[in-house]
C-alpha cells in the first residue's frame, strides 16, 4: 500500500510539473546542480554503453583523414563549436547546455564515444545526428580531426582553410564570419 501511494504521489507530482508549467524550459535558465548532475550522468552513461558497439579505425592520425575531417567540421560543426582563434557564434552563445569547446579536447571521451555522439547526436542539446546525411567513414574523419584539434593553433587552421576553401556561400563559414561583425 505504501509503495502504491508513493507511486501515485510521484506520478501526480510529475504531472503537476508537466501541466502547470513549473519547469522553466527557457535556454537562459540554468539547471540546478542536482538536475545538471542527473542529466550529465545519464548522458555519459548512455554514450559509454552504446559506443561499445563500435571500433575505431587504425588510421585516425592519417593527415588526409584529418584534413577531410577539418573540411567537414568547418562546414557542419564550427557554427556551434569554435575553431582556434575564433569567437563563439551567436547561435552557440544561445544554446543551453553550451556546446563544448573542442579545441581543448574531448575531455574523457574515447574515440568510439566521440564517433557515437557525432553519428547519433544528443537529444535536447542542439547536437544533431549526422548519420542520416554522412557515411561512417566521413564521420570517422571528423573524429580524426577532433583528435588532432587540441594541438592545433589558429595558424594551423588558417593553413587548412587556405588548402581547403569552403564552398562559396557555405552556411557555416558565412554565419561564422557574420557573427564576428
Amino acid at each position: 500500500v505504501t509503495l502504491a501511494i508513493a507511486v501515485v504521489l510521484a506520478a501526480s507530482a510529475a504531472l503537476a510539473v508537466m501541466y502547470t508549467g513549473l519547469f522553466n524550459v527557457a535556454t537562459n535558465w540554468e539547471d540546478p546542480a542536482w538536475l545538471r548532475w542527473v542529466l550529465v550522468t545519464t548522458r555519459e552513461s548512455s554514450i559509454e554503453r552504446r559506443s561499445q558497439a563500435f571500433q575505431a579505425p587504425d588510421n585516425l592520425s592519417d593527415p588526409q583523414r584529418i584534413e577531410r575531417g577539418f573540411a567537414a567540421y568547418r562546414d557542419m560543426c564550427a557554427l556551434c563549436h569554435i575553431l582556434p582563434g575564433k569567437e563563439s557564434t551567436p547561435l552557440a552563445r544561445g544554446l543551453n547546455p553550451s556546446p563544448p569547446d573542442l579545441t581543448k579536447g574531448g575531455g574523457h571521451m574515447s574515440d568510439t564515444e566521440t564517433f557515437w555522439v557525432v553519428k547519433n547526436g544528443i537529444r535536447m542539446t542542439g547536437m544533431p545526428a549526422w548519420h542520416p546525411s554522412h557515411s561512417d567513414g566521413e564521420l570517422w574523419d571528423i573524429v580524426a580531426f577532433l583528435k588532432a584539434l587540441p594541438a592545433m593553433r589558429a595558424e594551423d587552421i588558417g593553413v587548412l582553410q587556405r588548402r581547403f576553401p569552403s564552398p562559396a556561400g557555405s552556411g557555416a563559414e558565412t554565419a561564422h564570419a557574420d557573427s564576428l561583425h
